[in-house]
């Protein structure tokens, strides 16, 4: 390089660097505060409390409902102890209602499985007229009517998706609301540099994008990363599950009787504190190795392929400062079999090059953490795959790569694979 130029180049360079050193030592580190114990212990009633109408806990405020999905927090969430994923009997039924001009949203929602009385009692035919008058569609049934295999008539009308989402364990999620976002973000710009720059909403490369919601935070909560910190995540489950109004999240108004208005909230902040600082509280998971010393080699073997057919491009072993997450936390484009629209309400606003106000799209999917993996069945967004096999055989989009890779392995090393993912145990 001549002279002239380096002498120019050089400058250019620090220019350019310059402002990311600026931020990253303005980047505070991150302070773990241990939780309160007494909280804890409070939030622990509350969850596993049994709410009612007109609950003496709940502060004057309505109680449960009028419209909710379970009577607690640990009637979900309780496979592998309390804190722990569901079952299906426990899924999550979401809608989407989407012009079919334009494919905006024009409503999302629950259609909630239970009410207070049955004239609050929400169905699928609230959604749509040309859908059942359905409260507790199994996925079975959902999954018939949008694959249209000849036992209903149609497919979903024009413009309106069903689909459900799973429990999902909350142990660890502590360490999870305190990986900085810089974090997360430095993964998203790894994964893209690391194909060549290939864009996230293909379904080629396994290039993840991080949900940058309209507060200016990034999601990493819940199946579509659309919720930024363990604290919003509670209250938002509590109105959402539960129908308890609290100050940053109010009760859904059910389907049939938009114009329902509770006499006041049914928690206060301190009780939503205390509900955080419990699921805070639950230990992360943990690797159990075989007794055996050949089964142990199996697991041990297993992990290495588990990173050769490319399972860890998404499921990173560590983030940041967490080991043994097995996620980056980011949205990946999941392709057309593992669609699903639908929120708790308006969907998420994000600010990247994606058109704002679309959040999430119908095939993204945060990548879920794999730590407690092995009892957290059924797999998948909505359950749908009973086992581990299933669920790796069953990732298309920006996962078929490494499931295609999975299934050309030798039976015997596809058990390795499993083997090592059964190390991976609730605490």
């Amino acid at each position: 390089m001549n002279r002239p130029y380096l002498a120019w180049y050089v400058p250019l360079v620090l220019l350019a660097v310059l402002p990311v050193g600026v931020r990253v030592l303005g980047w505070r580190t991150p302070h773990s505060e241990p939780v309160d114990p007494a909280m804890a212990e409070e939030g622990r009633t509350l969850f596993f409390h049994q709410w009612k109408a007109n609950d003496p806990l709940a502060n004057g405020g309505d109680g449960i409902g009028p419209v909710f999905n379970a009577n607690s927090c640990l009637a979900c969430h309780n496979q592998g102890g309390p804190g722990g994923g569901g079952d299906l009997e426990h899924n999550v039924t979401n809608f989407v209602v989407r012009s079919v001009s334009d494919g905006s949203a024009l409503s999302e929602g629950v259609v909630h499985s239970q009410a207070v009385t049955p004239q609050f009692q929400e169905t699928l035919r609230q959604v749509n007229v040309n859908l059942p008058a359905q409260a507790r569609p199994t996925l079975a049934s959902l999954r018939a009517i949008s694959q249209g295999d000849g036992c209903h008539q149609d497919r979903f009308p024009p413009g309106v998706h069903i689909s459900q989402r799973n429990t999902p364990a909350l142990f660890g999620a502590k360490l999870i609301d305190e990986i900085p976002e810089r974090v997360i973000i430095a993964g998203e710009r790894a994964q893209r540099l690391k194909w060549g720059l290939a864009p996230a909403d293909g379904e080629d490369l396994p290039v993840g994008r991080a949900l940058r919601l309209a507060n200016g935070h990034i999601g990493r909560f819940g199946w579509k990363a659309q919720i930024a910190s363990l604290s919003d995540f509670v209250q938002t489950a509590c109105a959402n599950e539960l129908g308890l109004s609290n100050p940053d999240h109010p009760q859904p108004s059910p389907l049939g009787k938009p114009d329902y208005r509770p006499t006041s909230l049914d928690l206060t902040l301190d009780q939503c504190s205390q509900l955080t600082a419990f699921v805070g509280s639950l230990p992360r998971p943990v690797v159990r190795l075989p007794e055996d010393s050949a089964a142990r080699e199996q697991a041990q073997a297993g992990k290495v392929l588990f990173k050769n057919i490319g399972c860890a491009d998404c499921h990173t072993p560590d983030l940041g400062e967490v080991e043994g997450l097995y996620s980056d936390l980011l949205l990946h484009n999941m392709g057309q079999p593992l669609v699903g629209g639908g929120s708790y309400g308006e969907p998420p606003v994000e600010l990247s090059r994606f058109k704002p106000g679309k959040g999430p799209l119908p095939g993204e999917w945060r990548t879920p953490p794999l730590w407690g993996v092995a009892d957290s069945a059924p797999y998948l967004h909505d359950g749908r795959a009973p086992d581990l096999k299933s669920a790796i055989l069953q990732h298309s989009g920006q996962g078929a790569r490494s499931a295609a890779r999975f299934k050309e392995l030798p039976a015997a090393e596809q058990q390795g694979v499993i083997a090592f993912l059964n190390t991976l145990r609730t605490p």
